[in-house]
Formats: C-alpha cells, sequence, structure tokens
C-alpha cells in the first residue's frame, strides 16, 4: 500500500487561455455573473450607513458553497431579489446580534448582492437576521422577497441550511419564536430569515442510504476534538456545515456508529468531501483510510482499510491535512497490508477445498470440489482456502458473498478451458485474493464473460487483491450489472487479450491501486459507459498504478464516465500508438461523454503516434455528447517526436491543462477546441512516484 508522497506546489502560475473565452474552469477564481445578475449596493436608513466596496462577483457552482476571499472579511452579503408593488420593493434590514447593520430597498427582479459594510468580523454564532417589514398588494402586485443566500465570514449561508428559521410577524413579532417555519428563501410575509454566522466553517458533502426510517449518523472530529453530528438523510449529496473555532492542523474525521439492516434497508454513509478555507480532503487521498469499529475502536488503528466513500460499517474515515498525518496513515494501511500478505495456513475458519475433493496435481478438473466448497462456506459464513499447488478447473468459478483465497501465487488456480475460465463474483463481501489464475491460453479474442478471469455481476462490497492474472481470452478484470464499491488493489495482470481492468455497466465507486499490468491486448485500465447501460460509470479512482507495453488500446481510458480520476500513474510504451490517457465519446461505440474527470501526477512516456493519430493524452468528442470539466495536472510526459496533448472536436467544454510538464513531443500542445484554458509548467512536482 502507500500514496502519492505530499509535494509542493508553485504559488503562483501565469494563466494562458487558447482559442477563446476561458479563465479557470475549476472554481479557483471569479467569473462573471449571468447575464441580467449584478451588484446592488446598499443605501443607508436613518440610524446605519452601508458602504459600498465595489463589485462582488462569486463563482456559483453546484458542489462548492464555501467561498474565502479577505475582500469578504468585513462585509456582509445578501443576495436577493423582488417583486414590486405600487413601484416600491421590499426594504430589508440586516441585523447581527439584535443591532442593525444597515437596510436597503431591493428593486433588482434578478438576484443581485446588497453589500453591507461591517465594522469587525462577525463573531462565530452570531445570530443573522434579514428582515422584511413593508408587505403589500397594491392593485393586484404582490409585493415579496427572495433572498438566495448570505454571505459572511467567508461563508454562504442559504435560507434552507440546518438551523435557518423564518419568523413571521411585523415589529417585534419577527422575533418572538411565535409563528415560526423552517427556512426558506422566498419571504411572502412581514417577517425575519434568521441565520447563525459561521467562524471557521467546515462542509462535509454526504448522502446515506436509510434502514426502518432513520439515517446515519455522523459525527465530526477536528484534530481529536467533536465538533457536531447530524443525522444524514438525503439520498443525494448535500452539504452539512460544522462551525469551528479553528481550522484543522493535523486531521479530520468522519465517524459513523449507528450501522444497522432493517428487511432489504441497509444503513450506510457516503462521504463526497470535506472541505474548509482552501482545501478539499477527498476519502481517497494519500494516507486517508477507513477505522473500523465503534467508539475508541474507530481510532485504534487495529482494523483499517484503504480511505473509500462508502462507509458501510462503523468506522471512522480518517482524512489527513499534514503531511505527518498523511505519513502516519500511509504507515498503518502498509502496516496492515503486510500483516495479511503471507497466508501459509487457511484462514480461521476457512474450508479447504481439498476438503472437498480437489487434487491440485495440474490436471484433475476441480471445478465440482471448488463449487461444493463455495455452497459450504457461504452457508457456515467462513472463506474458502486454494492451498498451495496447481489447483485445475474446467467450468466457471461462481461465489455469492464469499472470500475465495490462497496462499500468494503458490496458489494456482489453472482454467482447463479458455472459453470457462471465469470467476463470478456476486453479492456484498464477495473477495478474491493471494491467489495466481493462470491456464490454458487461447490465440484469439473472445468477448464473453466466460473468457474473462474475473467478472463481477452487481458485487458489492467486494475485494479482489494481491492477485496474478497470467493470460485471458477477454478482460482481465470486468464489471457488469451496477458493480459498486469495492477495491481492485495489488494484482498483476499480464497478456491479457481484451482489457486488462475494464470499468462498464454503471459501475460506481471502486478504488484500482498498486496494480501491475504488463501487455495488454487493449485498454490498460478503461471506464467505459455505453448509452445502451441507461447510466453512467460513475466514482473511479485509479491510482498507483504501472502500465506497460500496452499492445493495443490505450493504457488508461474515459470513454464515458463521471467522476473518475487517474492519479500517480507511471504509464509507458504504448506498442500500438494510442495514447497514454484518453478521454472521449466514441460514436463508433455508442458511448457516453467524459464528464469531471481528471489526471494528475501522472508519468506518460512513449504513447501516440502518427498511426492512430494520438498523442500522449488525447481528449476528442465524436459529436454525439460533449466531454466536460477535464482537467490534466502536473504529469510528465516524455515522447520521441509524438504529440504531446491533443484535444480535437468541438463538444468539449472546461478543458483544463495546469503545469503539465512536456519534453520530446512534437507538437507540445495540439489544441483544435475553443476555450481550453491553459496554465503553462514552470516549476515543482510533477509526475509519479513510486508509493
Amino acid at each position: 500500500m502507500g500514496s502519492v508522497t505530499m509535494r509542493a506546489v508553485a504559488a503562483a502560475v501565469a494563466m494562458v487561455v487558447i482559442a477563446g473565452c476561458g479563465g479557470a474552469s475549476d472554481g479557483s477564481s471569479a467569473e462573471q455573473a449571468p447575464d441580467g445578475e449584478g451588484t446592488t449596493l446598499a443605501t443607508t436608513d436613518d440610524t446605519q450607513e452601508t458602504a459600498s466596496i465595489g463589485t462582488t462577483i462569486e463563482v456559483y457552482d453546484a458542489v462548492t458553497t464555501v467561498t474565502s476571499t479577505s475582500a469578504d472579511a468585513l462585509n456582509l452579503v445578501v443576495r436577493a431579489r423582488a417583486t414590486l408593488a405600487g413601484g416600491v420593493g421590499p426594504r430589508i434590514q440586516v441585523r447581527v446580534n439584535g443591532v442593525s447593520v444597515g437596510s436597503v430597498e431591493v428593486r433588482a427582479t434578478t438576484h443581485s448582492d446588497h453589500v453591507f459594510r461591517l465594522g469587525s468580523a462577525v463573531p462565530a454564532g452570531a445570530r443573522i437576521d434579514v428582515v422584511f417589514g413593508n408587505d403589500a398588494t397594491i392593485n393586484g402586485q404582490d409585493r415579496n422577497l427572495y433572498v438566495d443566500s448570505v454571505r459572511v465570514n467567508g461563508a454562504t449561508l442559504r435560507p434552507t441550511d440546518p438551523g435557518a428559521t423564518v419568523d413571521r410577524g411585523t415589529g417585534t413579532a419577527a422575533f418572538d419564536g411565535v409563528d415560526v417555519v423552517d427556512g426558506r428563501g422566498d419571504l411572502l410575509w412581514n417577517a425575519a430569515l434568521r441565520l447563525k454566522a459561521p467562524g471557521e466553517t467546515l462542509v462535509v458533502r454526504a448522502r446515506a442510504t436509510s434502514a426502518a426510517g432513520v439515517g446515519p449518523t455522523m459525527q465530526v472530529h477536528v484534530d481529536g476534538v467533536a465538533v457536531g453530528s447530524v443525522e444524514v438523510r438525503s439520498g443525494n449529496d448535500a452539504d452539512y456545515r460544522f462551525v469551528l473555532k479553528a481550522a484543522p492542523t493535523q486531521r479530520v474525521d468522519v465517524v459513523y456508529s449507528n450501522d444497522a439492516a432493517a428487511g432489504s434497508e441497509d444503513r450506510n454513509l457516503y462521504i463526497d468531501s470535506v472541505r474548509f478555507a482552501d482545501r478539499t480532503l477527498r476519502p481517497t487521498d494519500s494516507g486517508a483510510l477507513l477505522d473500523l469499529g465503534v467508539g475508541a475502536a474507530a481510532f485504534d488503528g487495529a482494523h483499517v482499510m484503504d480511505g473509500q466513500s462508502a462507509i458501510l460499517w462503523n468506522a471512522a474515515l480518517r482524512l489527513p491535512v499534514s503531511a505527518s498525518a498523511v505519513a502516519a496513515g500511509n504507515a498503518l494501511l502498509g502496516a496492515a497490508a503486510a500483516s495479511s500478505t503471507a497466508v501459509a495456513a487457511p484462514p480461521a475458519g476457512a474450508i479447504d477445498i481439498r476438503s472437498t475433493g480437489a487434487r491440485c496435481d495440474g490436471s484433475f478438473d476441480n471445478a465440482a470440489a471448488i463449487a461444493s466448497a463455495i455452497s459450504a462456506a457461504k452457508s457456515k459464513r467462513v472463506a474458502v482456502y486454494v492451498p498451495a499447488g496447481t489447483c485445475a478447473y474446467g467450468s466457471v468459478i461462481r461465489i455469492d458473498g464469499v472470500r475465495l483465497v490462497g496462499a500468494g501465487d503458490a496458489s494456482v488456480l489453472y482454467a482447463l478451458n479458455p472459453q470457462q475460465q471465469a470467476i463470478f463474483m456476486y453479492g456484498s463481501g464477495a473477495e478474491v485474493s493471494l491467489l495466481k489464475l493462470a491456464g490454458r491460453k487461447a490465440t484469439t479474442r473472445q468477448p464473453n464473460y466466460e473468457g474473462t478471469r474475473i467478472t463481477l455481476f452487481g458485487a458489492t462490497n467486494f475485494v479482489i487483491d494481491k492477485v496474478t492474472i497470467d493470460g485471458a481470452t477477454g478482460a482481465g478484470i470486468q464489471t457488469s450489472r451496477s458493480t459498486n464499491n469495492g477495491r481492485i488493489t495489488n494484482n498483476v495482470i499480464k497478456n491479457t487479450l481484451a482489457d486488462s481492468i475494464h470499468m462498464t455497466d454503471k459501475a460506481s465507486y471502486i478504488t484500482l491501486e498498486n496494480n501491475r499490468i504488463e501487455n495488454s491486448g487493449d485498454d490498460g485500465i478503461a471506464v467505459v459507459s455505453y448509452r445502451r447501460d441507461g447510466g453512467l460509470v460513475h466514482h473511479i479512482t485509479a491510482r498507483n498504478n504501472v502500465i506497460l507495453n500496452n499492445k493495443g488500446g490505450r493504457n488508461m481510458s474515459v470513454v464515458g464516465g463521471q467522476y473518475v480520476v487517474y492519479e500517480n500513474n507511471r504509464l509507458e510504451n504504448n506498442l500500438g500508438g494510442a495514447a497514454c490517457v484518453y478521454f472521449a465519446q466514441e460514436a463508433s461505440y455508442e458511448t457516453h461523454g467524459a464528464h469531471d474527470v481528471t489526471a494528475r501526477y501522472n508519468t506518460l512516456k512513449s504513447c501516440g503516434g502518427a498511426t492512430i493519430g494520438h498523442g500522449a493524452v488525447h481528449v476528442s468528442s465524436s459529436g454525439e455528447e460533449s466531454n466536460t470539466n477535464v482537467t490534466l495536472t502536473r504529469n510528465d510526459i516524455v515522447q520521441n517526436g509524438q504529440p504531446g496533448i491533443r484535444v480535437t472536436g468541438s463538444m468539449n467544454s472546461g478543458v483544463r491543462l495546469d503545469s503539465n510538464r512536456v519534453n520530446g513531443a512534437s507538437p507540445a500542445l495540439d489544441i483544435k477546441t475553443s476555450g481550453v484554458t491553459v496554465v503553462p509548467y514552470s516549476s515543482g512536482s510533477v509526475g509519479y512516484v513510486a508509493p
């Protein structure tokens, strides 16, 4: 196990925009608000002056809700619109802890910013009231106020945030707590919209599945101190905001402690990200881990696994902030991996396939004996053990929620029939580990599942770890039927006739890490979303993989998919002349486009060429669907005259090339799409670092 080491990134780089309007597409710099929206400066009331500091511009994004700029430090900004009556708009007064900081008439019918100058920063937890006091209907015109947001202390508050309320009434009645409803943006009566000011804000983006009408309880710890908890009930990603006294310096822990199932309902917590200040932490970051257990056991390092979005058990998702916390997390993961490497004897209670009649002599067909062992193991909820030796089999092996474990490369499952060589994985908790999959080799590629070495059919919470795959009639590993929440780690895959690892058919939340792939017949690692599948493959992370000497296809590709991250991979020698990294929509295969995909800190050598027309990186759309939000960051590209990065076709948007180092390429950049943002490499680390 291991991950990318912490890297120093240059503090400032020059931005060059290629062929079009451009600007940063990752939310890191301001963009002009949509037409019709602008800034309205607050006017004065009789007692308190509010002054302008100039136009406020914010990037509006469905995910990012926290901004932090020094210009906001002494300003409170109400973003609102109005409907007028009798030519007069709603008048709002803003109060902080009961003290008026100004008032303004809102006349704009599209959302505009109203800036209130403050004498000092708003204290954490202070009460902020937006008061509407001149409701009226005149000649059929209804005067109403619509509040989009309040920005204060570098954070954006929404009327529908947890804890926000609307107290209906005029004057003191707007603060008496008598006629109170949940927070809402449309104030259709005289009322006060009541919010609480954050201090340092931490935002956990999460979703849940509930059981027995109860969602997972999520508690957040910052540097070892609990800062709050909440029941997560949303089935879609939503933001949960926590106010801090100080920003995290070491670690953020997201703790799930009420795991349960009720009938067919399974209560689970899914973490997309944790954000504070200018940092975004992900469950798959270097040094991030899951520590399984309840209470103190969730922090003892005794039962850890790689960080992942899905928290399916009582556990703490431990996200490092400092370099020392990253190192500590990786050390724990490394120790856990080392302790599970050598399995000289069967795991406790495991059923040895020899006990059901197997003979591992390289010729006896053990298919029936293996099936019997799997059936018995499922009923007893234990593992199946494949001993050292060459254990031949003549038909597909099927495991449904069962662990199939060997003693490493000494335990060989040898396929007698290359058309029936697959292991099919189903159910929850299935595992294939510490085995070598070999056998009689096919000479021609077959697309059937039975010719794939491991096929996952709707499997969830699965593990494929420390498996050597030597030869496959089809793919090495392939997904089907919405396979989700699993790990494909520490495997060696070579000499396949199709893709070595093929993620398709709505697969999601899968981590591919520390795999070595050689001589792949097609793509090394592929994410593919066919239109016929009815959805996108999404949330796939592939890091620390080495992919060498592709005979066909691309080293790594996303041909339709969303939220895919390829980081710290070593990709070399594409013998077929295709790209090392390929993000595309392909009409010939009727695929979707690539959306929200990232390739960062990879090393790409000797890929692409004139035969296929690819560069080391190739981004293209056949025109049926756009590729959107494609980011290439700090990759190290070393070519022998082939193109470096090619972006072709008109249907690519949000493409950002940031600090990639390109040597030996001709040309370094070949950009045929307008609006691509390019930040040239200037200094700092790039490329793959061996874990």
